[in-house]
C-alpha cells in the first residue's frame, strides 16, 4: 500500500501546485483569467472519442464529466480517494 499512498500524495500535491501556479498567473497579469485545464484539453479530444461508444449510459455521462472537469479537481479528488483507500486497507 505504500505505492498507493505516494500516488495519492503526488496527485494531491499536483492539484495544489496547478491551482497555485494558475492563481499566481492570474494575479500577475490583470487581463489573465483563471483558465481551467481539462484532461480533454491536455490530451486532445480525440484521445477520449471512445467514450461516445461506451455501452452503459450512466457511466458514459460520468466519464464525459470526468474528462471535461477541471484538472485540479480531478487531481485533488484522485489524491483524496487514493489516500482514503490507503487508510482503509493499509496494514498497521
Amino acid at each position: 500500500m505504500k505505492t498507493i499512498k505516494w500516488l495519492g500524495v503526488l496527485s494531491f500535491l499536483g492539484g495544489l501546485v496547478l491551482v497555485g501556479f494558475q492563481g499566481i498567473a492570474s494575479i500577475m497579469d490583470e487581463g489573465q483569467t483563471f483558465y481551467n485545464h481539462t484532461l480533454a484539453s491536455v490530451f486532445g479530444h480525440d484521445a477520449f472519442a471512445w467514450i461516445e461508444n461506451f455501452p452503459v449510459a450512466f457511466l458514459r455521462s460520468y466519464l464525459d464529466s470526468l474528462v471535461t472537469a477541471p484538472l485540479y479537481i480531478v487531481l485533488l479528488g484522485a489524491g483524496v480517494l487514493l489516500l482514503v483507500i490507503n487508510g482503509l486497507f493499509a496494514k498497521s
